[in-house]
This record gives structure tokens, sequence and C-alpha cells, in this order.
């Protein structure tokens, strides 16, 4: 059906070279997948649908789970490789931003239908997949810097590109803020020992402009959460959905639970983030691996030489913010928490038992869980009758 309404769409919309859809994240088997399937599930639809309300006929394709009109792919988006050596040069990695600003500036609309269901995907099992897969991302979206002045681009496909540049300048941004906000009163007064039995986050920003401070907290914590908790109460009004989703107590569950781990993961994706611009701009090449989608689970000595030396740096960074001040250090604490926790927190996350609990408990449950749709059964079996054959070899 969603196939159908997909050509149907091409068919009475000349126009049209392109059609995106929300796919729907499903299969998730460890925690870290039930997050992303829960989150995509709930929160997705009120994001997708403000996206899609603001390009319009500009929108973005994703490169898969989209209807694309021959003519207009064929005619219009032809990729040369970029001039200079990679990773700036070369081929274009995020080649579907560029490939939707092509067919829009050869007169071709792109639109973005969130509404429509029946569009599926699997995601990363564990955040260190999902991270390997961002570092390509990241080195993709900074090559359009060298694509975002071409003549003829629509206005707003020049935005998609510039607001994905941005994404990943954020990271060492945010890490060069907390760095400045340790160095502001360190360089300013040094360590205040008198400070160092009170713990207390207020008395440090009493120092500084403490209502401009919270004032900010407040706007950052709104923009965070809204779109979750319009999200939530969306879900709450469509029965379906509700009962889909393990009904209104668990999801509130569920919702909880996902924003607690996202928060203790951000300052991991930070780090690496920041880590994947540095190596970018001193023009290391990222590749193009495959991505895992079976949840294998990572190895200890893995976890530790991947998230070791961030627990050591979160380590420091939580004693230097004491020294300078305890209650600034309280108030870094939620980022420093993150860091220093990273291999406990990836390693649950990536285990498949906590996963397989959450299903038992109907927690970050999705409707196609409960009551999977005919497509989602029949890929089902195709999978395992494959499995069935390559074990018999």
């Amino acid at each position: 059906d969603t196939i159908v309404r997909l050509v149907a769409g091409m068919e009475h919309n000349p126009d049209v070279g392109l059609i995106q859809t929300l796919p729907a994240v499903i299969g998730g088997r460890t925690l870290f997948a039930r997050m992303q399937q829960f989150g995509g599930r709930v929160y997705g639809p009120v994001i997708g649908r403000g996206v899609a309300w603001w390009h319009g006929a500009e929108s973005n394709y994703w490169g898969h789970n989209a209807i694309i009109r021959t003519e207009a792919f064929a005619d219009n988006a032809g990729l040369p490789a970029l001039p200079g050596r990679q990773p700036f040069g070369g081929h274009v990695l995020s080649h579907d931003f560029v490939e939707a600003a092509l067919m829009r500036r050869g007169g071709w609309a792109t639109h973005m239908v969130p509404y429509l269901k029946g569009s599926y995907e699997e995601g990363p099992p564990t955040l260190t997949d999902m991270l390997v897969r961002d570092r390509r991302w990241c080195q993709g979206n900074l090559q359009h810097a060298k694509v975002v002045a071409s003549k003829g681009l629509h206005w707003v496909s020049r935005m998609h590109m510039m607001i994905g540049i941005g994404h990943y300048f954020t990271a060492p941004m945010w890490a060069m803020l907390m760095l400045i906000g340790i160095a502001i009163p360190l360089f300013q007064g040094g360590i205040d020992f008198n400070e160092m039995l009170h713990l207390s986050p207020s008395l440090y920003w009493r120092h500084q402009d403490e209502e401009k401070v919270i004032r900010m907290f407040a706007i950052t914590m709104v923009v965070l959460l809204t779109p979750k908790v319009l999200g939530y109460i969306a879900m709450l009004l469509d029965p379906v959905e509700r009962r889909g989703c393990g009904g209104g107590i668990r999801a509130l569950l569920s919702m909880l639970l996902e924003t607690l781990l996202a928060a203790l993961m951000a300052p991991v994706v930070m780090y690496v983030q920041s880590r994947g611009v540095a190596e970018v701009l001193a023009g290391k090449d990222s590749g193009w691996d495959a991505q895992q989608r079976d949840d294998g689970g990572i190895s200890w000595p893995a976890l530790i030489r991947g998230y070791g030396g961030l627990s050591v740096f979160g380590l420091f960074m939580g004693l230097l913010a004491y020294a300078v001040s305890p209650s600034l250090a309280a108030w870094m604490a939620p980022v420093v928490i993150g860091m220093v926790l990273a291999i406990p927190v990836v390693a649950l996350t990536s285990a498949r038992g906590p996963g397989t609990l959450m299903h038992r408990l109907r927690l970050m449950e999705i409707p196609e869980e409960t009551a999977p749709p005919k497509v989602l059964v029949r890929a089902a079996q195709l999978r395992q009758a494959a499995a069935e054959r390559r074990a018999l070899g």
C-alpha cells in the first residue's frame, strides 16, 4: 500500500522528482536499538511534520526509503568528484543531500511525507556502531562546504547543507564552552579554597550573572525536551499508537528512561564528534565501511580502547572543576558523569539482555512489536529461511 501510494503521488504530480518517507526504526533487540526505535516512533512524527512544513517542495533526501523519478535523477543528480584531496575532495560521501539539491535546481520538487506509514528500516545496534557511521556522515557533511555555494541552488537546499555542517561543529563548540567555563574563573580568581565544602550549583553562578544563566538553562531545556513532550502527547491522543507503545504509563516510563540514557550518552557523542571534526580538518579520510546491523555486542577490551580515554578525561575535568569551585563541579556533573561512566553505559546499552528485559516489561515498545504488519512478518520469515540455509552450508 505504501509503495502504491508513493507511485500514485508521482503520477498525479508530474513536477515531483522525489518523495521521501519517514521510515520507522524496527527490530531493536539491544537497549540502544530499542531507544532508537521508541524515540523515532514517539518523537519522530512531530519532528518530521515540522520539517516537512518548512521544507515544502525543497525537502531533503536521506538516501533510502524514498521514491525517485528516474528522469529527474538521471538528468540532474550526477555527482562529479570534488576537487582536491580527501577528505574534502573525492567522492561526496553524503551524496543524498546533494542529489536532492541538484534535482531541485533542475526544477523538480522534492517532498517529505511523514504521515505515510509502512516504511521501515533497522538502526545500528550499539552506540559504537552509530558513531562509526556518524564519522562518515561528519566527513560527508563537511564536504558540503565545497557544494553549498554552487550556482543555481535553492536557498532551502543551501540551508540543508549549512545546518548539516553546523550540526557537527556544535560538538566541539560545546566542548570549548565547558573548558572556557572552567578557565574564566580560574584566570580571574584562581582556585577558591573557601568553597571546598559548598556544593550548591547556584553558589557558583551567583558570582556570575545568575539570572541570565538560569534563563539560558531554562531555554536550553525547553528546546531539548519540547519535541519529546509533544510527541508523547500526540501518542496519548492516538488510541492505536498508545496501546502499541505499551499504554500511557509505560510510554512515560520509557520516555524518562530514554531521556536519562540519552543524557548519559550525549557527552560521549560530543567527544567522538569533536574528534571526527578534528580528524577531517587534519585530512584523515573515514572511508566507507559496511554498517553493522546485527547485535553482536562489544567486548570489554574494545570498550576500554574506545572509551577509556574519555573516562579518564571526564574524571580529570571533574576534578579540575571541583578545584575551581565545587559549585561549578555540581553544574558540570551531568556531563562529567556521562564521560566517567562511558564504558559501563555503552556496555549496558549494547547488550541484548537489557533489551530483552525491556521487551518483557513492554518498555520502549512500538506498535510493530505488538501487532506486526504483514510485510514485517514476511520479512522475518525470509530472514529466518536465509539463516537456516546458511546454517546448512
